[in-house]
């Protein structure tokens, strides 16, 4: 169901919408595309790889070798960080599993990108670490990893909700 931008269109900074139950964003052609469940209020941010919920984290794809989700309640949630942020080096990451690391990544092929023309290119660096989230589990040293589709949405939503969330537990 991806969408297929001409290469004339000029790219638009990712605007949001929030209505009483839904959260929406809209791409460069201008066409909505749907972020959280319209259907569930408590979806704060949703992506193919991540949703974000009142309840926690769920990452999908994430157990090997079925591709089942995670569900990480905030409760145990210590940190979220982009990769840039928790320092991640290029031997730790991997397409599904554990790296040379203590993060174990979700399902994604991280190294190869499907761009909005259709055409595949190699991420930088930058892209990669700026697109996935690590996950510091209280009392756990194997750190969930993932990507993320729109990493400054995600991360807005997750932190929000670990404020919320540490406030009430202290």
């Amino acid at each position: 169901m991806s969408q297929s931008v001409p290469e004339s269109a000029e790219l638009l900074p990712l605007e949001r919408h929030q209505t009483q139950s839904t959260i929406s964003a809209f791409s460069a052609t201008g066409a909505e595309r749907n972020v959280t469940a319209e259907l569930n209020p408590h979806i704060l941010y949703e992506d193919s790889d991540l949703q974000v919920s009142q309840e926690g984290l769920t990452i999908k794809r994430y157990y090997f070798p079925i591709p089942m989700s995670k569900f990480i309640p905030w409760g145990k949630i210590e940190t979220v960080q982009t990769a840039s942020e928790a320092n991640v080096q290029l031997y730790e990451l991997k397409m599904w599993g554990m790296g040379f690391g203590n993060i174990w990544w979700a399902q994604k092929f991280r190294i190869i990108n499907d761009q909005r023309n259709g055409q595949l290119r190699v991420n930088t660096l930058p892209d990669i670490m700026g697109a996935n989230i690590v996950v510091k589990i209280r009392g756990q040293w194997v750190r969930p990893g993932c990507h993320v589709e729109y990493a400054q949405e995600a991360i807005r939503a997750i932190r929000r909700m670990l404020v919320r969330t540490h406030q009430h537990a202290e």
